[in-house]
């Protein structure tokens, strides 16, 4: 009774048999059905091309593969299918993709049939009901002084039953709850007491990245995530920044968290003393873990960044050695990472070693066009370097031409170099006004004041 996904079920003294044998038909037709199916998944060989949609069915977010066999489904149409919760009308949210059969993938599952009319009209009722049956349960809620919280509420088998879904800070006892239900609306009920994170992945919503939420369009286990994960990966603890639509942590940060555990394994602990290839002793300050580097500040005040094959967990001190308490100065030397050229050359060598024969002579091909290539771009630099010299050649040379040209066009007659006489704008102006009417002054007359 009091457990999580508690099921509390409650049939009608009156048409017991007729429920009864209304259920035996559904189960016989979803026994059908999974025969069929399990038929159907036998006829495929592994390697086989499987042509699969999705579709989304009402309260769950997450949507689910089916196979299409020779029919032609098209994106939004509305079709009948088996869900996680009995047979139910969906919508297919997803084009048709087809996919190598494995094994892993059974069972496949089917459509069962397009959505007529009469399907369509009989969810719209449900739905009705459903937020009926919300407000209803609410004020029970209210009536009885229960410590729990209706999320939302939906018709399953054929319109037979109707599950409740809540949160609640604990066990609650809401066995009046079921009886009132069950006097009022005449159906079978089932309570669900789910965590903020079922009810975030049942609904849907955008996370801080921008796309759909983990938890509603592709995770089947979310959840289990700690603190210590956010800890291990550098995470400012600010819930804000941390903690997902549903209150909670990120589910995307068990992501990455075995990454920067291996990497940590290559790299000191923070605030630990220790003794660098080079030589350097020192304290640990930061790490980058990422990028495998660590800065330490050494014994004689000098802040570096060490490459990871500066450090080695076998390496001790010497013995008497103490750290400095203070220092006079303190200089960072952090622009440059000690052991990176090496750590460059360790990594082409491995990478040299991985390679096939085919692998090598294709590198090196691939190496003298490269080269080339950059013969040719430096011939054409020098074609246009030559080019240029040749125009400059060619301009010194029709040079004094064009200052020949100049000396004749300046020896002409002093008749021809006078400029026309200047226009007198400013008389025009005078007669065309004296036939204005008076009292009309514009910008002319007034700029021809200012200039009196």
């Amino acid at each position: 009774m009091h457990k999580n996904n508690e099921e509390i079920q409650h049939n009608e003294t009156d048409g017991n048999v007729s429920e009864s044998q209304s259920n035996n038909e559904i189960k016989a037709k979803d026994n059908s059905s999974s025969e069929n199916d399990s038929d159907k998944s036998q006829r495929y060989n592994p390697g086989d091309d499987i042509t699969f949609v999705r579709v989304r069915f009402p309260g769950n977010s997450r949507s689910f593969p089916f196979v299409t066999g020779t029919r032609v489904f098209s994106y939004g149409q509305k079709v009948v299918a088996m869900s996680d919760r009995g047979m139910d009308v969906g919508y297919i949210n997803s084009f048709p993709h087809t996919v190598k059969f494995e094994k892993n993938m059974l069972p496949l599952k089917s459509i069962s049939k397009e959505a007529t009319e009469s399907d369509l009209a009989e969810q719209r009722k449900n739905v009705d009901k459903q937020k009926e049956a919300e407000s209803l349960c609410n004020k029970m809620v209210r009536d009885l002084k229960l410590d729990m919280t209706i999320t939302h509420v939906e018709i399953i088998g054929f319109g037979k039953k109707m599950v409740f879904y809540f949160n609640a800070p604990s066990r609650v006892d809401f066995r009046d709850l079921v009886k009132n239900l069950v006097s009022e609306l005449k159906m079978r009920i089932e309570l669900r007491q789910i965590s903020v994170r079922d009810r975030a992945a049942a609904v849907g919503s955008i996370g801080a990245c921008g796309l759909a939420t983990c938890c509603s369009s592709f995770l089947k286990n979310y959840g289990n995530v700690t603190i210590k994960m956010a800890k291990n990966q550098n995470l400012a603890l600010i819930p804000s920044k941390i903690n997902g639509v549903c209150g909670q942590l990120k589910c995307c940060i068990r992501y990455e968290d075995d990454v920067y555990s291996n990497k940590r394994q290559n790299l000191p602990r923070e605030g630990n003393f220790i003794k660098v290839a080079n030589g350097d002793k020192g304290k640990v300050l930061r790490l980058h873990i990422l990028l495998e580097r660590f800065e330490m500040i050494t014994d004689q005040g000098q802040i570096r960044k060490y490459a990871r094959n500066q450090f080695d967990p076998k390496a001790k001190l010497p013995e008497g050695w103490k750290f400095p308490s203070t220092f006079k100065h303190v200089v960072n030397e952090t622009s440059t990472t000690i052991g990176a050229d090496q750590e460059s050359d360790e990594r082409a060598l491995a990478f040299l070693q991985n390679m096939t024969e085919e692998e090598r002579s294709q590198a090196n091909l691939d190496a003298l066009k490269g080269e080339n290539k950059i013969f040719d771009k430096i011939q054409d630099s020098f074609s246009s370097i030559d080019q240029e010299d040749e125009e400059n050649n060619e301009d010194q040379a029709s040079a004094p031409k064009k200052n020949e040209q100049k000396k004749e066009a300046t020896a002409k007659s002093p008749e021809e170099n006078k400029k026309p006489p200047r226009k007198n704008n400013r008389n025009r102006n005078r007669n065309r006004n004296k036939n204005r009417p008076k009292g009309q002054n514009n910008k002319n007359d007034q700029a021809q004041k200012k200039d009196s």
